[in-house]
């Protein structure tokens, strides 16, 4: 009897996946907390696969920074994503009739989006592939292989994004994270498949592409009925052209940091910019479960992004953080070696891993805190003077990053805090000003 039971409700979530009816929250919540701890699983086993099957060397070097200088377009996409969901909503309850119309208005955007990504990523490939000032011949011909191998990857993630934006505004959640978790756990066979069989880094890119594609058809079967194009211009598409320009800076700070770190990386030892994105992988597990800011953005909105609600959660944000931080410092070495010490990840891959792992950590409080930092001025609508402060916090990175690291040779170890204590100029401020705009709002 509990087999036919269980039997039935995996029938039903199956269903769910291609379904068109909208769900409750209730729903999505239960659907979606199974699907994201199959995703992130998958996310894991996919990085446990480079790192047994491939270990570090600079051919991972030359993929890693390829995947971080194709995000500095996908940036746009994550950017139009946030945009699109609270407007779609909007004109969901006003009528079907405008809803149509936006969503029409918005993928005609997202393709002229993908258009123009696409061509930019292509006419500046040989300034971007100038940021690896300290990559060898070798790895820099990976770099650019890499890098074209990602296009694909880039362009369908544009058509993605748009489609989970529709859904999720319509309440279709579980399609959306299915779709997610699909391009988790095709990542994850391809690499695997793929290292196993031909043992090249170039597996990697192509299976991030292959992904996309595979994820993206699945959104475009489910989202098909939202096919439609539509072009005007009024007060919303204004709007939300203003809003994508200072947001981009605001979500695009994250990227920025990781493309900095990396450019500095390439000037140190080969594996350095491998270790690095794997020292900030484990650094960041906490958040990556969390999602924190995903959570209180409701409970934000509805007091007007309040400075009571925001000190409630940066005490919690402390309270949890702190442990997470001490235990992730001391017991770099001890995680590392647990989550890949294995197969051809070497002993000085889990060296310079928990190196980077170890000093990531001091901001984990601090990458909890600036997401929802800028969700509270995105509430307030109050997006200009968060913009400069984002941009300042790249350039500070940067000029942190070139003093610690060039002139006193502090190696990962300056590359990690350099962001720290960009970090802290990022949070510092965001909050002061916060406090100073309390008694306007």
């Amino acid at each position: 009897m509990k087999i036919s039971r269980i039997l039935n409700l995996l029938k039903e979530m199956l269903r769910s996946f291609f379904s068109t009816s909208s769900e409750s929250v209730k729903e999505a919540v239960i659907k979606s907390s199974f699907i994201n701890l199959l995703a992130r699983g998958f996310g894991y086993l996919k990085n446990v696969s480079i790192a047994i099957l491939l270990g570090f060397s600079y051919e991972t070097d030359a993929f890693f920074m390829a995947v971080s200088l194709i995000g500095l377009f996908l940036i746009f996409a994550d950017v139009f994503d946030s945009i699109g969901v609270p407007n779609l909503v909007r004109a969901r309850l006003k009528s079907e009739e405008e809803f149509k119309r936006l969503s029409g208005l918005l993928l005609s955007f997202t393709l002229i989006l993908t258009l123009i990504a696409g061509f930019l990523a292509l006419i500046f490939y040989p300034l971007v592939l100038k940021i690896p000032r300290g990559f060898s011949e070798e790895a820099l011909s990976l770099t650019k292989k890499a890098y074209f191998l990602l296009l694909p990857y880039l362009l369908l993630n544009f058509i993605f994004h748009h489609f989970g934006a529709v859904l999720r505004s319509t309440r279709h959640f579980t399609a959306y994270f299915v779709g997610e978790a699909l391009f988790s756990f095709s990542t994850f066979l391809f690499i695997s498949l793929g290292l196993f069989i031909y043992r090249s880094s170039l597996v990697l890119p192509i299976s991030l592409s292959l992904a996309q594609l595979i994820s993206t058809i699945y959104m475009l079967y489910v989202g098909r009925t939202y096919i439609h194009f539509n072009f005007f211009v009024d007060a919303t598409f204004k709007r939300i052209l203003q809003h994508f320009f200072y947001l981009s800076a605001l979500y695009g700070a994250f990227h920025l940091f990781i493309l900095v770190d990396r450019a500095f990386a390439s000037l140190l030892q080969e594996k350095s910019v491998s270790a690095l994105t794997y020292g900030l992988t484990v650094a960041g597990i906490p958040k990556g479960i969390l999602k924190l800011e995903h959570m209180a953005i409701t409970s934000l909105s509805e007091v007007g992004g309040s400075l009571e609600k925001l000190n409630f959660y940066l005490k919690k944000i402390f309270l949890i953080t702190l442990p997470l931080t001490l235990i992730l410092f001391f017991f770099a070495d001890l995680l590392v070696s647990l989550f890949f010490g294995y197969g051809a990840f070497s002993k000085v891959d889990i060296v310079l891993t928990a190196e980077a792992t170890r000093y990531y950590a001091l901001s984990l409080p601090l990458m909890f805190i600036w997401p929802i930092l800028y969700r509270v001025f995105q509430i307030r609508e109050w997006l200009k003077a968060i913009f400069f402060i984002a941009l300042l916090g790249v350039m500070i990175n940067g000029a942190l990053n070139y003093l610690l690291v060039i002139y006193f040779k502090l190696g990962l170890k300056g590359i990690c805090l350099g962001t720290f204590g960009a970090y802290i100029f990022l949070c510092i401020s965001g909050y002061t000003l916060l406090s100073r705009k309390r008694s306007k709002l």
